[in-house]
């Protein structure tokens, strides 16, 4: 049954009279009277009793009126989702974060996202992210991911949305010669045991530290396993050893052990929000314009605190 019928009717009922709902709805009122007999014929129902001087609605016609005007209301919630999901602001996407970077994320940029695109539902994994993050993304199993881009332009189908560069810190047990240092090299960590993080999974970030060290004629040493960061802290500490970690670790280090800062100034990894190029999920160009706007404030203002 054609929508526009349905609104002429509707239209009619609300005011009762030919003229008036005719001027409202830019038609004859010859037009208009036509179609509504054409509805009633069409129903096998009389849903107007007419007079010389009123109209009124039938009991069928009353029931008919409240459901046309619930289609009727349906069928323009239809059509403004169908435009919202086009300009992706309505849609669900998935997201993949990492303990570390969750607890920022969460709290202070994912509230406002939630407030401005409220049609919007992101559901978020909080898992260890690493090289199977990336395959993920690339078979569009997840839409999008935040994590520390060890391999960064790795994938020609991977684009990302820089979020803020993460300083790398030497992670020293009480006791140890670096101690009561205010900053380290890569040199004076040159052939430490390092604690580091086990599992094909990370295998891009013992590489990246290869690659540093290799560039300032050092010696990276990653010679004790750990299966998770609680375990590389309790390594640190059992085989008075150091690890380089990041600063988004700070909250969970144990009071025992330093973090100290690697003055290099290559001593730093990218956080990046990343999405799979070939995916078409409308969201994505929301979130990440969005998520832009977000990191340049967050880094604007933690500059100023520096």
């Amino acid at each position: 049954m054609d929508i526009d019928l349905l609104n002429e009717f509707v239209t009619l009922t609300k005011c009762l009279n030919y003229s008036k709902a005719a001027e409202q709805l830019y038609i004859s009122q010859s037009v208009l009277s036509r179609h509504i007999q054409s509805l009633e014929t069409r129903l096998g129902v009389e849903l107007l009793a007419r007079s010389k001087h009123s109209v009124s609605l039938t009991p069928i016609g009353e029931i008919f009126a409240a459901d046309a005007e619930k289609i009727i209301g349906m069928y323009e919630k239809a059509i403004e989702h169908v435009q919202m999901s086009k300009d992706g602001s309505l849609g669900t996407f998935e997201l993949t974060t990492s303990y570390a970077l969750s607890s920022l994320f969460i709290y202070e940029f994912l509230p406002e996202f939630n407030r401005k695109y409220p049609d919007i539902k992101v559901n978020i994994h909080i898992q260890e992210v690493g090289v199977n993050t990336k395959k993920e993304i690339e078979d569009q199993v997840t839409d999008m991911a935040i994590l520390m881009d060890w391999a960064e332009n790795s994938s020609p189908i991977i684009d990302h949305e820089p979020f803020f560069r993460n300083s790398f810190y030497a992670f020293i047990p009480e006791g140890h010669p670096l101690y009561h240092h205010d900053s380290v090299t890569v040199h004076e960590l040159s052939g430490l045991p390092m604690v580091y993080l086990s599992g094909p999974e990370n295998q891009c970030s013992t590489a990246y530290f290869q690659k540093l060290f290799e560039k300032h004629h050092a010696v990276y040493n990653p010679c004790i396993a750990a299966s998770g960061t609680e375990d590389i802290f309790l390594k640190i500490l059992t085989e008075h050893s150091v690890s380089i970690l990041s600063e988004t670790v700070f909250r969970f280090t144990p009071s025992k052990i330093r973090p100290i800062k690697i003055s290099d100034v290559d001593a730093y990894i990218n956080t990046n929000l990343i999405w799979n190029k070939e995916n078409t999920n409308p969201c994505i160009r929301v979130f990440a314009r969005e998520f832009d706007i977000f990191a340049r404030a967050y880094n604007k203002k933690n500059s100023k605190r520096s």
